[in-house]
């Protein structure tokens, strides 16, 4: 039976926690103060890369798994080409060997690529942090001193100002799937997954979402989150 739903708005109330320590401290901090080194910058794209190559053939397989997401996804929101586009830009090549971070992460999608809506849920993840990332790329252009929007920074603002009106057409049709609760429960996975993954990109033992709320559960502050975001993402995101 299917159940009457606005999905994305479960989506984001369910993982506003893990999105918020995801923001907190390494890599993701350092590119939202502007603090990260242009060298830094390029080494997280070199190793990113792989993960981005890693969902999008987990996407396109959970197209031909499932059909129905066909009309949600087209070919613009394939990452891979957008961190290429960015390590021709800084002249740079793709990591070679990968951080356990990384390793990690394409290492659950792959263990997951025969669960569509989980990577789904990955992909929602990571689109619509272009929301946000849209002013990290406007931060990084003045400390790198880049002038052209699309030089070195497409990996974090690849739609640049049909970003807005592409997200909310992402998140109507997905509002519209007719899943039911145990369709639904599979994307939330997969969109918790997202936040858990990337908080972990940057150490090396693994943290669980149980440690990570026991060790930042005290200052997490929700209406803060939801002012913080106010600014880029509508608050139906």
């Amino acid at each position: 039976m299917t159940v009457s739903t606005e999905i994305t708005s479960r989506l984001k109330s369910d993982n506003w926690d893990l999105h918020q320590i995801a923001e907190r401290g390494g890599t993701p901090e350092s590119m939202i103060k502007g603090t990260i080194s242009r060298g830094e910058f390029v080494d997280y794209l070199s190793q990113s890369i792989h993960i981005h190559r890693a969902l999008d053939a987990a996407l396109d397989r959970a197209i031909s798994t499932m059909p129905e997401l066909a009309p949600i996804v087209d070919d613009l929101h394939k990452f891979e080409p957008f961190f290429a586009a960015d390590l021709t830009y800084y002249q740079c090549e793709e990591a070679s060997e990968l951080t356990p971070g990384v390793a990690r992460f394409i290492e659950h999608i792959e263990s997951h690529a025969d669960q569509p809506l989980h990577i789904f849920g990955l992909h929602y993840v990571r689109l619509g942090a272009c929301n946000g990332n849209r002013f990290v790329a406007r931060q990084l252009r003045k400390v790198f001193e880049i002038d052209h929007p699309s030089d070195g920074m497409m990996s974090h603002d690849p739609f640049g100002e049909s970003q807005r009106n592409m997200w909310n057409a992402f998140k109507e049709a997905l509002d519209q799937l007719p899943l039911d609760q145990n369709q639904q429960d599979a994307l939330f996975d997969g969109t918790r997954a997202a936040y858990l993954l990337t908080i972990n990109l940057d150490l090396d033992e693994y943290q669980s979402a149980e440690d990570l709320l026991a060790a930042h559960g005290k200052s997490l502050d929700r209406e803060a989150f939801e002012q913080g975001h106010s600014v880029h993402v509508s608050s139906s995101n």
